[in-house]
């Protein structure tokens, strides 16, 4: 490493440490003027009414409140709503307004900077989801803590979009940034449903090169839609192995996302911001 390289890796990590917390506060005031966290968190009140008032069967058995797979749901599809449509937004605004050449024009490193919006999004995610945890521990019999554990492995595809929407939006704007965000996470929970539960193998319409088609797509394309079903799935107990579906997709988006880090990386330089 010459010492270019070593003033810029402690440029960027000085930066981190005293910039991002300033970052994190400016962000989070930012959202709220959106009007933001009260769409996050008017589920929760949902959640409180749906405890309250709704009532379920299963077999024989009639229970009072909301199911933990239907706040996984919801949840999952609330937050991802709310990170593809703030994460654009917060980028586009800034870049509208000019604010971040203010920020830029101090010592600060353009990732960090960006940094800064994903991260307070996701900690809101995060208190989004202790609070849906919270209401459900107070009404349900057992304490749910895998709500919490496949939460977590969805902070995968949470973390997809985050950084997705932030290359998107820099390097085109925020429409494109929205409809290819949600374009991508249809596209491949239709190829995780045709592809896992067989439509193709077993299709006699489709060609032998065409199915082939569809499996490298499935295998290389951002398996996001596999994360949200594998997540949902084990958390209903409805997986019999579960060593023999998702672990790949985990891994792979995750790999996907130091892809679109280091993509970012470069739109950052190229652009100049």
């Amino acid at each position: 490493m010459n010492l270019k390289s070593k003033q810029s890796a402690s440029f960027f990590f000085a930066s981190m440490f005293l910039q991002l917390p300033v970052l994190i506060k400016l962000t989070l005031l930012q959202v709220q003027r959106r009007k933001a966290l009260f769409f996050l968190f008017s589920l929760l009140a949902f959640y409180l009414l749906g405890e309250w008032f709704c009532t379920g069967t299963f077999g024989e058995n009639v229970t009072k409140g909301v199911s933990v797979g239907t706040y996984f749901t919801l949840s999952s599809l609330w937050v991802t709503v709310f990170l593809v449509m703030m994460t654009s937004d917060l980028l586009r605004q800034d870049l509208d307004s000019q604010v971040h050449t203010l920020w830029l024009s101090r010592p600060l490193d353009p990732l960090v900077y960006l940094a800064g919006k994903g991260i307070t999004l996701l900690i809101l995610v995060v208190f989004f989801l202790v609070g849906a945890f919270a209401i459900h521990s107070a009404f349900a019999i057992e304490v749910p803590w895998d709500f919490l554990l496949y939460q977590g492995t969805m902070f995968l595809s949470y973390g997809f979009l985050v950084v997705f929407a932030l290359l998107i939006t820099l390097t085109a704007n925020q429409t494109i940034s929205v409809l290819l965000s949600f374009g991508l996470l249809l596209g491949s929970a239709i190829l995780d449903f045709i592809v896992y539960n067989g439509v193709v193998d077993g299709s006699a319409e489709l060609a032998e090169n065409q199915k082939l088609f569809v499996k490298i797509a499935y295998w290389i394309l951002p398996q996001l839609g596999t994360v949200y079903y594998h997540s949902g799935r084990l958390l209903d107990g409805k997986v019999e192995d579960p060593l023999s579906y998702g672990p790949y997709s985990f891994l792979q988006v995750g790999v996907w996302i130091l892809l679109l880090k280091a993509t970012l990386i470069g739109a950052t330089r190229r652009k100049e911001i």
